[in-house]
């Protein structure tokens, strides 16, 4: 079950112009803005920096020049498109191939929810990262209006099909979920500290009508300032420190 489900998503993110499609638009694209600002907060030198599922890369080319940087994902098509001097690899985010405490800094953005066992990658995570090293995530997650747009596409494609709902939102795996939250929290914990924030309290549905509106980041710019909106925000970020 675990294999059918990873070769759908193979074949999603395989139809590369969808892809580029979702990349593109202006809500993730207000979602790059935040993990950008993130990622400049990090200063590293002589570290090996571990980005899993990572399409094509947002991040090598700010850490690539001092770091080793090893870029990932399942789908070998996405993997090819990301140049040196990164290391690339075909790699299942849920058994690494990487020796215990050898990674300084882990990246996942989008991805955990793409996986069929998150508590697997993360446990991996907390395997092989360094003691003082970092784990970054960015996810959407089941405390949000998204995760009714997610409900509400499982019952559009248990009445009209997978086929149906792909012509609508464009890129998309039939089987993705929403971060497991209570996984997160209960293996980052002990010897690792948590910090945790949430963006875009408002978004419109994931259609491609919609590809090119910025409705959605325009009233989030607003309903972001409001603290009531703030735990319900879209997407949740971790940034997780193992202490040692």
């Amino acid at each position: 079950m675990a294999d059918d489900r990873l070769q759908k998503e193979i074949e999603a993110f395989e139809d590369t112009q969808a892809y580029l499609e979702l990349m593109a638009r202006p809500y993730t694209r207000r979602l790059k803005a935040e993990v950008d600002k993130y990622m400049a907060s990090i200063n590293l030198k002589a570290a090996t920096i571990l980005e899993l599922g990572c399409g094509v890369s947002e991040h090598a080319d700010r850490f690539n020049r001092e770091n080793t940087m090893v870029v990932t994902d399942i789908t070998k098509s996405l993997v090819e498109k990301n140049g040196p001097p990164s290391l690339r690899a075909i790699c299942d985010a849920q058994v690494l191939p990487f020796k215990e405490k050898s990674v300084d800094f882990i990246i996942y953005v989008g991805i955990l929810h793409h996986l069929p066992d998150q508590r697997a990658s993360l446990l991996e995570s907390s395997r092989v990262i360094k003691p003082n090293g970092r784990i970054f995530i960015c996810e959407p997650h089941r405390k949000s209006i998204n995760y009714l747009y997610y409900k509400l596409r499982l019952l559009t494609m248990k009445i009209l099909g997978p086929r149906f709902v792909k012509n609508l939102i464009g890129c998309f795996s039939p089987d993705e979920t929403q971060l497991d939250v209570e996984a997160v929290e209960s293996i980052f914990d002990g010897v690792f500290a948590r910090t945790k924030w949430t963006i875009l309290s408002f978004r419109l549905p994931p259609l491609r009508l919609f590809k090119n509106s910025r409705l959605d980041v325009y009233l989030s710019d607003i309903f972001d300032r409001l603290p009531v909106f703030r735990s319900i925000g879209t997407t949740i970020f971790y940034d997780i420190r193992r202490m040692k």
